[in-house]
């Protein structure tokens, strides 16, 4: 069992700006940089959210995915009211796990949270994330009719089967709905689902992370890590197998003294062998080289991607 703080990294759920739910409420990077210089002490590893990797100047950053997510909300209402429908999304949901794609990465690196919390994601953080959840829940959700106008054949097989004769042939209030629904037609006008990366570069940034594993260089500052923590009394063959550690998982009671510990070893492991420099080094090299090896269609998708931001940008100005 991983522990949540991993959970919401592999799922990308810390990130995510709240997508438009069919439900009817909402539940380019310039520049290749190099990681900034590290101070690393006994105590204390590097910080990743510092840095980057070359595949991020294939995606939009953080606040042109809030861009494009205002400019769709804006559309799909625009939308929906033509159909004499009034909608009103959810407000974004809290910040909850790492600040960013490369921020836990490559493992926990903040000594001060581990020396709180273990591995886990600080509870107050989670509380606040699960009690937006909860309140996005509750709000009145639109009729299934209505809902098959705002995802169109997109919304779940039991929506479309509770709606009206009408909806399900496609139209509402006199007028067809258009494919996709508001949603649809929104993405189209904004140039697909411009918020989130192209699958060749998702692809991309997913299969450099195994493979960063397999670097030569990467396996044997792992083999110095695991004999770092074993002269600590902690056996683990790899940094991310501490992560994993089946004992440590959310409990109410909050991390047990035996994680805490083992957290903060396991950080001045990292720290004393540089191990998220090294790993870190070795993923770029991955991206890189797949950057040269795709470049053409990274370049139509990132051209796609501007496109996509200059329309948002339009959508936003005009009253």
């Amino acid at each position: 069992m991983t522990s949540s703080r991993d959970r919401i990294l592999r799922t990308g759920a810390a990130f995510a700006v709240t997508a438009l739910a069919l439900t009817g409420c909402s539940t380019g990077q310039a520049g290749l940089a190099a990681p900034a210089a590290a101070t690393v002490t006994a105590g204390s590893a590097a910080d990743p959210s510092t840095w980057t990797l070359p595949m991020e100047a294939y995606r939009p950053t953080t606040e042109q995915t809030r861009t494009l997510a205002r400019a769709e909300r804006k559309l799909v209402g625009q939308c929906l009211k033509e159909f004499g429908i009034d909608w009103k999304p959810d407000p974004e949901l809290p910040a909850i796990g790492p600040k960013n794609l490369l921020d836990w990465r490559y493992g926990i690196h903040d000594a001060v949270m581990s020396a709180k919390f273990g591995y886990q994601v600080d509870p107050a953080q989670q509380a606040r994330y699960e009690r937006a959840l909860r309140e996005a829940d509750a709000r009145p959700r639109l009729s299934d009719d209505a809902q098959l106008v705002l995802g169109g054949t997109d919304v779940p097989a039991e929506v479309r089967q509770k709606a009206g004769p009408e909806a399900r042939r496609g139209f509402y209030a006199g007028r067809r709905i258009p494919e996709g629904g508001c949603f649809g037609e929104a993405r189209r006008t904004l140039g697909g689902s411009a918020q989130v990366a192209s699958p060749l570069v998702q692809r991309l940034t997913n299969d450099s992370y195994p493979r960063s594993m397999e670097d030569p260089l990467v396996k044997a500052v792992f083999a110095r890590w695991s004999a770092c923590m074993k002269a600590k009394g902690y056996t683990y063959p790899a940094p991310m197998a501490a992560n994993d550690d089946p004992r440590f998982r959310p409990r109410p009671e909050g991390a047990s003294s035996a994680e805490i510990d083992t957290a903060l070893a396991d950080i001045g492991c990292r720290a004393r062998h540089g191990v998220a420099e090294i790993w870190h080094e070795a993923e770029t090299r991955i991206q890189r080289a797949s950057i040269a090896s795709n470049a053409t269609a990274l370049a139509a998708d990132r051209r796609a991607l501007d496109a996509s931001l200059r329309e948002a940008a339009d959508v936003l100005a005009r009253s």
